[in-house]
Protein backbone atom coordinates (compact mmCIF):
# COMPACT_ATOMS: atom_id res chain seq x y z
CA UNK A 1 0.00 0.00 0.00
CA UNK A 2 1.43 3.44 -1.37
CA UNK A 3 1.79 6.17 1.55
CA UNK A 4 -0.01 9.17 2.27
CA UNK A 5 2.11 11.17 -0.04
CA UNK A 6 2.57 13.86 3.18
CA UNK A 7 4.52 11.34 4.79
CA UNK A 8 6.76 10.69 2.15
CA UNK A 9 9.21 13.88 3.41
CA UNK A 10 8.40 13.22 7.19
CA UNK A 11 10.06 10.19 6.61
CA UNK A 12 12.68 11.14 4.51
CA UNK A 13 13.56 13.69 7.27
CA UNK A 14 13.36 10.81 10.10
CA UNK A 15 15.77 8.80 8.45
CA UNK A 16 18.08 11.89 8.20
CA UNK A 17 17.86 12.63 12.29
CA UNK A 18 18.38 9.17 12.90
CA UNK A 19 21.14 8.44 11.45
CA UNK A 20 22.50 12.07 11.92
CA UNK A 21 23.23 12.04 7.59
CA UNK A 22 23.13 16.00 7.61
CA UNK A 23 24.43 18.45 9.93
CA UNK A 24 23.76 22.23 9.94
CA UNK A 25 25.93 23.87 7.91
CA UNK A 26 26.76 20.94 5.46
CA UNK A 27 27.58 20.80 1.85
CA UNK A 28 25.68 17.89 0.06
CA UNK A 29 26.88 16.79 -2.97
CA UNK A 30 23.88 14.76 -4.70
CA UNK A 31 23.88 12.53 -7.09
CA UNK A 32 21.32 12.92 -9.84
CA UNK A 33 21.13 10.80 -12.80
CA UNK A 34 17.74 12.09 -13.83
CA UNK A 35 15.73 8.41 -13.04
CA UNK A 36 12.88 8.85 -10.37
CA UNK A 37 14.88 7.79 -7.26
CA UNK A 38 17.41 10.76 -7.92
CA UNK A 39 15.02 12.83 -9.25
CA UNK A 40 12.60 12.38 -6.06
CA UNK A 41 15.84 13.02 -3.69
CA UNK A 42 16.89 16.00 -4.97
CA UNK A 43 13.79 17.52 -4.62
CA UNK A 44 12.94 16.58 -1.29
CA UNK A 45 16.09 17.82 -0.05
CA UNK A 46 15.31 20.95 -1.62
CA UNK A 47 11.97 21.17 0.08
CA UNK A 48 13.96 20.31 3.18
CA UNK A 49 16.71 22.12 2.86
CA UNK A 50 15.59 25.47 5.21
CA UNK A 51 14.75 22.91 7.89
CA UNK A 52 18.33 20.70 7.67
CA UNK A 53 20.26 24.53 6.99
CA UNK A 54 22.17 22.83 4.45
CA UNK A 55 23.32 24.06 0.62
CA UNK A 56 23.05 21.38 -2.15
CA UNK A 57 25.31 20.77 -5.33
CA UNK A 58 23.93 18.62 -8.04
CA UNK A 59 26.37 16.15 -9.86
CA UNK A 60 26.00 14.32 -13.05
CA UNK A 61 27.87 11.65 -14.55
CA UNK A 62 27.89 10.94 -18.54
CA UNK A 63 28.92 7.55 -18.81
CA UNK A 64 29.34 7.48 -22.46
CA UNK A 65 26.82 4.53 -22.54
CA UNK A 66 24.05 5.78 -24.76
CA UNK A 67 25.39 8.26 -27.01
CA UNK A 68 23.07 11.22 -27.71
CA UNK A 69 20.32 10.06 -25.18
CA UNK A 70 22.94 10.47 -22.28
CA UNK A 71 23.77 13.69 -23.33
CA UNK A 72 20.47 14.95 -23.70
CA UNK A 73 19.94 13.65 -20.10
CA UNK A 74 23.09 15.82 -19.17
CA UNK A 75 21.17 18.32 -19.89
CA UNK A 76 18.32 18.24 -18.82
CA UNK A 77 19.76 17.68 -15.70
CA UNK A 78 21.60 21.48 -15.93
CA UNK A 79 18.50 22.84 -16.74
CA UNK A 80 16.46 21.70 -14.04
CA UNK A 81 19.10 22.41 -11.21
CA UNK A 82 19.56 26.17 -12.96
CA UNK A 83 15.53 25.90 -12.89
CA UNK A 84 15.65 24.84 -9.05
CA UNK A 85 18.46 27.37 -8.44
CA UNK A 86 21.02 25.04 -7.87
CA UNK A 87 24.71 24.83 -8.48
CA UNK A 88 25.15 21.91 -11.26
CA UNK A 89 28.25 20.25 -12.20
CA UNK A 90 28.20 18.08 -15.13
CA UNK A 91 30.95 15.72 -16.26
CA UNK A 92 31.44 13.05 -18.88
CA UNK A 93 33.54 9.72 -18.62
CA UNK A 94 34.68 7.15 -20.94
CA UNK A 95 33.47 4.00 -18.77
CA UNK A 96 33.62 1.56 -21.76
CA UNK A 97 36.99 2.35 -22.64
CA UNK A 98 37.69 2.72 -18.52
CA UNK A 99 36.30 -0.96 -18.24
CA UNK A 100 38.63 -2.06 -20.79
CA UNK A 101 41.65 -0.89 -19.41
CA UNK A 102 40.69 -1.90 -16.14
CA UNK A 103 39.36 -5.50 -17.21
CA UNK A 104 36.21 -4.49 -14.98
CA UNK A 105 32.51 -5.11 -15.91
CA UNK A 106 30.45 -2.32 -17.26
CA UNK A 107 28.98 -2.18 -14.04
CA UNK A 108 31.63 -2.60 -12.09
CA UNK A 109 33.60 0.64 -14.22
CA UNK A 110 30.45 2.54 -14.13
CA UNK A 111 31.04 2.33 -10.16
CA UNK A 112 34.26 2.66 -10.19
CA UNK A 113 33.82 6.42 -12.62
CA UNK A 114 31.11 7.68 -10.51
CA UNK A 115 32.97 6.99 -7.14
CA UNK A 116 36.12 9.00 -8.46
CA UNK A 117 33.75 11.83 -9.96
CA UNK A 118 31.39 12.17 -6.58
CA UNK A 119 34.66 12.02 -4.28
CA UNK A 120 36.47 14.43 -6.27
CA UNK A 121 33.71 17.01 -6.41
CA UNK A 122 33.49 16.85 -2.52
CA UNK A 123 37.40 17.21 -2.40
CA UNK A 124 37.21 20.39 -4.97
CA UNK A 125 33.99 21.40 -3.12
CA UNK A 126 34.84 21.01 0.33
CA UNK A 127 31.64 19.40 0.95
CA UNK A 128 30.93 17.42 3.89
CA UNK A 129 28.55 14.26 2.13
CA UNK A 130 27.26 13.12 -1.29
CA UNK A 131 24.22 12.12 -1.14
CA UNK A 132 22.81 8.73 -3.49
CA UNK A 133 19.32 7.84 -4.30
CA UNK A 134 19.26 4.04 -2.97
CA UNK A 135 16.44 2.56 -2.07
CA UNK A 136 14.18 -0.11 -0.15
CA UNK A 137 13.77 -2.06 -3.00
CA UNK A 138 17.48 -2.00 -4.45
CA UNK A 139 18.13 -3.13 -0.15
CA UNK A 140 16.14 -6.12 -1.00
CA UNK A 141 17.62 -6.66 -4.20
CA UNK A 142 20.86 -6.42 -2.94
CA UNK A 143 20.64 -9.06 0.12
CA UNK A 144 19.25 -11.44 -2.32
CA UNK A 145 22.33 -10.87 -4.79
CA UNK A 146 24.74 -11.21 -2.07
CA UNK A 147 22.91 -14.32 -1.16
CA UNK A 148 22.51 -15.91 -4.06
CA UNK A 149 26.40 -15.46 -4.88
CA UNK A 150 27.61 -16.01 -1.68
CA UNK A 151 28.86 -13.46 1.01
CA UNK A 152 29.22 -13.04 4.81
CA UNK A 153 27.45 -10.63 7.09
CA UNK A 154 29.02 -8.03 5.20
CA UNK A 155 27.73 -8.52 2.22
CA UNK A 156 23.87 -9.56 3.89
CA UNK A 157 23.46 -6.38 5.64
CA UNK A 158 22.99 -4.74 2.06
CA UNK A 159 23.45 -0.96 1.38
CA UNK A 160 23.94 0.88 4.87
CA UNK A 161 22.56 4.19 4.97
CA UNK A 162 26.02 6.22 5.79
CA UNK A 163 29.31 5.24 5.01
CA UNK A 164 32.03 7.71 5.52
CA UNK A 165 31.04 10.98 3.52
CA UNK A 166 28.31 9.04 1.33
CA UNK A 167 24.52 8.98 2.76
CA UNK A 168 21.25 7.48 1.22
CA UNK A 169 18.26 9.66 2.97
CA UNK A 170 15.66 7.46 0.49
CA UNK A 171 16.86 3.69 2.26
CA UNK A 172 13.60 2.86 3.86
CA UNK A 173 11.69 4.08 1.18
CA UNK A 174 9.99 1.65 -1.48
CA UNK A 175 10.27 2.57 -5.43
CA UNK A 176 6.62 2.49 -5.56
CA UNK A 177 6.33 5.40 -2.75
CA UNK A 178 8.79 7.35 -4.75
CA UNK A 179 7.01 6.90 -8.09
CA UNK A 180 3.80 8.16 -6.01
CA UNK A 181 5.78 11.10 -5.03
CA UNK A 182 6.98 12.18 -8.41
CA UNK A 183 3.43 12.18 -10.11
CA UNK A 184 2.41 13.96 -7.37
CA UNK A 185 5.09 16.25 -7.84
CA UNK A 186 4.70 17.01 -11.30
CA UNK A 187 8.31 15.45 -11.80
CA UNK A 188 9.02 13.29 -15.11
CA UNK A 189 11.92 11.65 -14.28
CA UNK A 190 14.39 10.48 -17.46
CA UNK A 191 14.56 6.48 -17.76
CA UNK A 192 17.18 4.06 -18.74
CA UNK A 193 15.99 1.24 -21.06
CA UNK A 194 19.04 -0.39 -19.45
CA UNK A 195 17.52 -1.23 -16.45
CA UNK A 196 14.68 -3.30 -18.24
CA UNK A 197 16.93 -5.29 -19.85
CA UNK A 198 17.91 -8.95 -18.02
CA UNK A 199 21.27 -8.57 -18.62
CA UNK A 200 22.38 -8.04 -15.37
CA UNK A 201 21.96 -10.73 -12.05
CA UNK A 202 20.57 -7.11 -10.10
CA UNK A 203 17.97 -6.62 -13.16
CA UNK A 204 16.83 -10.13 -13.44
CA UNK A 205 15.98 -9.96 -9.64
CA UNK A 206 14.23 -6.85 -10.14
CA UNK A 207 12.19 -7.42 -13.21
CA UNK A 208 11.22 -11.51 -12.65
CA UNK A 209 12.51 -12.96 -9.53
CA UNK A 210 11.21 -9.98 -6.83
CA UNK A 211 7.76 -9.85 -8.99
CA UNK A 212 7.61 -13.74 -8.44
CA UNK A 213 7.97 -13.79 -5.02
CA UNK A 214 5.68 -11.22 -4.03
CA UNK A 215 3.02 -12.46 -5.71
CA UNK A 216 3.25 -15.98 -4.36
CA UNK A 217 6.35 -16.23 -1.13
CA UNK A 218 5.63 -13.01 0.57
CA UNK A 219 3.88 -9.57 -0.09
CA UNK A 220 5.88 -7.98 2.10
CA UNK A 221 9.40 -9.04 1.06
CA UNK A 222 10.55 -6.15 0.68
CA UNK A 223 10.18 -4.65 3.81
CA UNK A 224 11.19 -7.76 5.17
CA UNK A 225 14.55 -8.25 3.84
CA UNK A 226 15.39 -4.78 4.65
CA UNK A 227 14.97 -5.79 8.41
CA UNK A 228 16.80 -8.74 7.86
CA UNK A 229 19.27 -6.45 6.59
CA UNK A 230 18.94 -3.86 9.59
CA UNK A 231 19.55 -6.80 11.94
CA UNK A 232 22.62 -7.82 10.08
CA UNK A 233 24.19 -4.47 9.99
CA UNK A 234 23.91 -4.30 13.87
CA UNK A 235 25.62 -7.54 14.10
CA UNK A 236 28.43 -6.82 11.61
CA UNK A 237 29.20 -3.28 13.72
CA UNK A 238 29.08 -5.63 16.68
CA UNK A 239 31.48 -8.42 15.07
CA UNK A 240 33.56 -5.38 13.82
CA UNK A 241 34.10 -3.96 17.07
CA UNK A 242 35.28 -7.30 18.15
CA UNK A 243 37.47 -7.56 15.78
CA UNK A 244 39.48 -4.23 15.90
CA UNK A 245 39.56 -4.87 19.52
CA UNK A 246 41.59 -8.66 19.10
CA UNK A 247 43.68 -7.16 16.40
CA UNK A 248 45.37 -5.08 18.76
CA UNK A 249 46.37 -7.70 20.33
CA UNK A 250 47.15 -9.84 17.18
CA UNK A 251 47.52 -7.89 14.72
CA UNK A 252 51.40 -5.91 14.09
CA UNK A 253 52.45 -2.89 11.67
CA UNK A 254 55.74 -3.12 10.68
CA UNK A 255 56.89 -1.38 7.42
CA UNK A 256 55.67 -3.21 4.34
CA UNK A 257 54.60 -6.22 6.30
CA UNK A 258 51.08 -7.11 8.61
CA UNK A 259 52.16 -9.38 10.72
CA UNK A 260 49.23 -11.62 12.09
CA UNK A 261 50.30 -13.35 15.32
CA UNK A 262 49.66 -17.16 15.91
CA UNK A 263 49.89 -17.61 19.80
CA UNK A 264 47.05 -19.60 20.93
CA UNK A 265 45.79 -18.99 17.10
CA UNK A 266 43.86 -22.62 18.14
CA UNK A 267 41.82 -21.13 20.91
CA UNK A 268 40.15 -18.16 18.54
CA UNK A 269 36.76 -18.64 17.86
CA UNK A 270 36.69 -19.52 13.99
CA UNK A 271 34.36 -17.06 13.05
CA UNK A 272 36.98 -14.45 14.82
CA UNK A 273 40.57 -15.97 12.74
CA UNK A 274 38.24 -15.46 9.31
CA UNK A 275 37.70 -11.96 10.28
CA UNK A 276 41.41 -11.09 11.72
CA UNK A 277 42.57 -12.63 8.44
CA UNK A 278 40.34 -10.34 6.22
CA UNK A 279 41.02 -7.59 8.79
CA UNK A 280 44.64 -8.01 7.90
CA UNK A 281 44.82 -8.71 4.16
CA UNK A 282 42.60 -5.28 4.12
CA UNK A 283 45.63 -3.71 5.06
CA UNK A 284 47.35 -4.41 1.79
CA UNK A 285 44.54 -5.44 -0.19
CA UNK A 286 40.98 -4.76 -0.89
CA UNK A 287 38.86 -6.87 1.58
CA UNK A 288 36.34 -7.69 -1.28
CA UNK A 289 38.74 -9.57 -3.21
CA UNK A 290 39.60 -12.19 -0.78
CA UNK A 291 37.24 -14.92 -1.08
CA UNK A 292 36.00 -17.71 1.08
CA UNK A 293 38.50 -19.98 -0.27
CA UNK A 294 40.97 -17.85 -0.09
CA UNK A 295 40.21 -17.44 3.75
CA UNK A 296 40.32 -21.17 4.48
CA UNK A 297 43.47 -21.75 2.68
CA UNK A 298 45.09 -18.80 4.97
CA UNK A 299 43.61 -21.11 7.73
CA UNK A 300 45.21 -23.92 6.76
CA UNK A 301 48.23 -22.08 6.29
CA UNK A 302 48.46 -20.89 9.98
CA UNK A 303 47.37 -24.49 11.87
CA UNK A 304 49.10 -26.44 9.79
CA UNK A 305 51.17 -24.91 6.92
CA UNK A 306 55.43 -25.73 6.87
CA UNK A 307 57.53 -22.37 8.16
CA UNK A 308 58.29 -20.61 4.92
CA UNK A 309 55.28 -21.21 2.85
CA UNK A 310 53.75 -19.05 0.91
CA UNK A 311 50.10 -18.13 -0.44
CA UNK A 312 49.39 -15.71 -3.49
CA UNK A 313 46.02 -13.95 -3.28
CA UNK A 314 44.17 -11.26 -5.40
CA UNK A 315 46.15 -7.88 -5.37
CA UNK A 316 49.35 -9.37 -5.75
CA UNK A 317 49.31 -10.12 -1.74
CA UNK A 318 51.23 -12.85 -0.35
CA UNK A 319 50.62 -14.56 2.90
CA UNK A 320 54.07 -16.19 4.52
CA UNK A 321 53.98 -18.59 7.66
CA UNK A 322 56.81 -17.99 9.93
CA UNK A 323 57.52 -20.23 13.16
CA UNK A 324 54.83 -17.25 15.29
CA UNK A 325 53.29 -14.74 12.46
CA UNK A 326 51.70 -14.79 9.36
CA UNK A 327 53.68 -12.03 7.17
CA UNK A 328 51.08 -10.18 4.51
CA UNK A 329 52.78 -8.05 1.57
CA UNK A 330 52.45 -7.38 -1.09
CA UNK A 331 55.28 -8.66 -3.96
CA UNK A 332 58.10 -7.42 -4.45
CA UNK A 333 58.32 -6.02 -0.63
CA UNK A 334 61.48 -8.17 0.33
CA UNK A 335 63.55 -7.03 -2.79
CA UNK A 336 62.56 -3.74 -1.44
CA UNK A 337 64.82 -4.38 2.19
CA UNK A 338 67.61 -2.80 2.05
CA UNK A 339 70.72 -4.99 3.26
CA UNK A 340 73.08 -4.41 5.81
CA UNK A 341 76.44 -3.04 4.85
CA UNK A 342 79.71 -3.46 7.12
CA UNK A 343 80.85 -1.13 9.35
CA UNK A 344 83.90 -1.35 11.44
CA UNK A 345 83.29 -0.30 14.79
CA UNK A 346 85.46 3.21 15.94
CA UNK A 347 86.53 2.41 19.18
CA UNK A 348 86.03 4.91 20.96
CA UNK A 349 83.37 6.70 18.80
CA UNK A 350 80.10 6.20 17.42
CA UNK A 351 79.50 4.13 14.30
CA UNK A 352 76.34 4.82 12.30
CA UNK A 353 74.52 1.98 10.79
CA UNK A 354 72.54 3.79 8.03
CA UNK A 355 69.97 0.94 7.17
CA UNK A 356 68.49 0.72 10.70
CA UNK A 357 69.24 4.56 11.52
CA UNK A 358 70.84 3.27 14.72
CA UNK A 359 74.36 4.17 16.21
CA UNK A 360 76.61 1.36 18.08
CA UNK A 361 78.55 3.52 20.62
CA UNK A 362 81.80 2.51 22.09
CA UNK A 363 83.38 3.85 24.88
CA UNK A 364 86.09 2.78 27.42
CA UNK A 365 85.23 3.81 30.95
CA UNK A 366 86.60 2.60 34.40
CA UNK A 367 83.38 0.90 35.83
CA UNK A 368 81.62 -1.63 33.96
CA UNK A 369 78.17 -0.57 33.27
CA UNK A 370 75.35 -1.00 36.29
CA UNK A 371 72.78 -3.33 34.17
CA UNK A 372 74.36 -5.11 31.12
CA UNK A 373 72.03 -7.02 29.07
CA UNK A 374 71.33 -7.19 25.47
CA UNK A 375 71.11 -3.60 24.84
CA UNK A 376 74.59 -2.55 26.62
CA UNK A 377 77.66 -4.73 26.67
CA UNK A 378 81.14 -4.89 27.77
CA UNK A 379 84.13 -6.55 28.16
CA UNK A 380 88.16 -6.31 29.83
CA UNK A 381 89.47 -3.57 27.74
CA UNK A 382 92.93 -5.10 27.07
CA UNK A 383 94.96 -1.71 26.29
CA UNK A 384 95.46 -2.52 22.71
CA UNK A 385 93.30 -1.99 19.26
CA UNK A 386 90.48 -4.15 18.59
CA UNK A 387 89.00 -4.86 15.05
CA UNK A 388 85.04 -5.54 15.89
CA UNK A 389 82.43 -4.82 12.56
CA UNK A 390 78.56 -4.52 12.92
CA UNK A 391 77.52 -6.43 10.00
CA UNK A 392 74.77 -9.27 8.82
CA UNK A 393 75.51 -13.02 8.81
CA UNK A 394 77.86 -14.42 6.48
CA UNK A 395 78.09 -18.12 6.23
CA UNK A 396 80.71 -19.93 8.93
CA UNK A 397 79.38 -17.55 11.31
CA UNK A 398 79.74 -19.07 14.80
CA UNK A 399 77.90 -17.92 17.88
CA UNK A 400 78.60 -18.81 21.72
CA UNK A 401 75.26 -18.11 23.38
CA UNK A 402 74.99 -17.71 27.15
CA UNK A 403 75.05 -21.29 28.75
CA UNK A 404 76.74 -22.94 26.27
CA UNK A 405 80.05 -24.18 26.82
CA UNK A 406 81.11 -24.22 23.20
CA UNK A 407 79.92 -22.25 20.13
CA UNK A 408 77.10 -23.63 17.23
CA UNK A 409 76.13 -22.33 13.94
CA UNK A 410 74.47 -18.98 13.77
CA UNK A 411 72.04 -20.51 11.35
CA UNK A 412 70.94 -23.26 13.87
CA UNK A 413 70.64 -20.30 16.79
CA UNK A 414 68.48 -18.21 14.47
CA UNK A 415 66.12 -21.93 13.77
CA UNK A 416 66.16 -22.67 17.90
CA UNK A 417 65.08 -19.17 18.37
CA UNK A 418 62.50 -19.24 15.32
CA UNK A 419 63.34 -16.12 13.58
CA UNK A 420 61.70 -16.00 10.39
CA UNK A 421 64.08 -16.78 7.60
CA UNK A 422 63.52 -13.36 6.00
CA UNK A 423 64.38 -11.70 8.83
CA UNK A 424 68.00 -13.32 9.41
CA UNK A 425 69.62 -11.57 6.50
CA UNK A 426 67.81 -7.68 8.49
CA UNK A 427 69.57 -8.82 12.23
CA UNK A 428 72.67 -6.52 13.04
CA UNK A 429 75.59 -8.10 14.42
CA UNK A 430 78.83 -6.85 16.23
CA UNK A 431 81.66 -9.71 15.05
CA UNK A 432 85.02 -10.56 15.45
CA UNK A 433 85.98 -12.66 11.78
CA UNK A 434 83.91 -15.60 11.67
CA UNK A 435 83.00 -15.33 15.22
CA UNK A 436 79.42 -13.15 16.34
CA UNK A 437 79.76 -11.49 19.75
CA UNK A 438 76.54 -9.98 20.08
CA UNK A 439 73.40 -9.39 18.44
CA UNK A 440 71.95 -6.04 19.74
CA UNK A 441 68.65 -6.02 21.14
CA UNK A 442 68.70 -9.91 21.47
CA UNK A 443 71.79 -11.85 22.43
CA UNK A 444 75.05 -12.05 23.76
CA UNK A 445 77.97 -14.34 23.46
CA UNK A 446 78.94 -15.74 26.72
CA UNK A 447 82.83 -14.17 26.25
CA UNK A 448 80.72 -10.95 27.10
CA UNK A 449 79.63 -9.35 30.14
CA UNK A 450 82.05 -10.58 32.30
CA UNK A 451 85.79 -10.48 33.56
CA UNK A 452 87.40 -7.76 35.68
CA UNK A 453 89.85 -5.33 34.51
CA UNK A 454 90.86 -1.70 35.25
CA UNK A 455 89.34 -0.68 32.26
CA UNK A 456 86.17 -1.91 30.07
CA UNK A 457 84.79 -1.62 26.54
CA UNK A 458 81.36 -0.89 26.74
CA UNK A 459 79.02 -0.80 23.45
CA UNK A 460 75.73 0.40 23.68
CA UNK A 461 72.81 0.20 20.11
CA UNK A 462 70.93 3.62 20.29
CA UNK A 463 68.48 4.72 18.22
CA UNK A 464 69.33 8.15 16.16
CA UNK A 465 66.76 9.63 18.31
CA UNK A 466 68.36 8.63 21.34
CA UNK A 467 71.55 9.61 20.31
CA UNK A 468 72.39 11.82 23.91
CA UNK A 469 75.35 9.50 25.24
CA UNK A 470 78.43 10.98 25.88
CA UNK A 471 81.82 9.39 23.94
CA UNK A 472 84.50 9.07 27.02
CA UNK A 473 88.06 8.80 25.56
CA UNK A 474 91.11 6.97 27.47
Amino acid sequence: MVMDISQFRVKVKETIEQYNLIQSGDLVVVGVSGGPDSLALLHVLKTLRPELSCELHVAHLDHSFRGKQAEEEARWVKELATHWGLPVTIAKKDVPALAREKGLSPQEAGHLARYEFLSGLLKQLGAQKIALGHQADDQAETVLMHLFTGSGLEGLRGIVPVHGPIIRPLLYVTREEIEEYCRAHALEPRRDPSNEKDIYLRNKIRNRLMPWLLENINPNLITTLNKTAQILWAEEEYLEYVTKKKAKEYLAHEGDYEKLSLRRWEEIPLALQRRLIRHAYSFRGAAQGLYFQHVEDIRELAQRGQVGKLLHLPGKIIVEKTYDFLLFYKEGAKKQQKTLGSYPLKIPGRTHIPETNQYIVAAIEREKPQNPGNTVVYLPWPGQPLTYVARARRPGDRFSPKGLAGSKKLKDYFIEKKIPRGERDQILLVASEKEVLWIPGRAVSNKLNSGESERYLVLQILDAKDMTVKIKRV
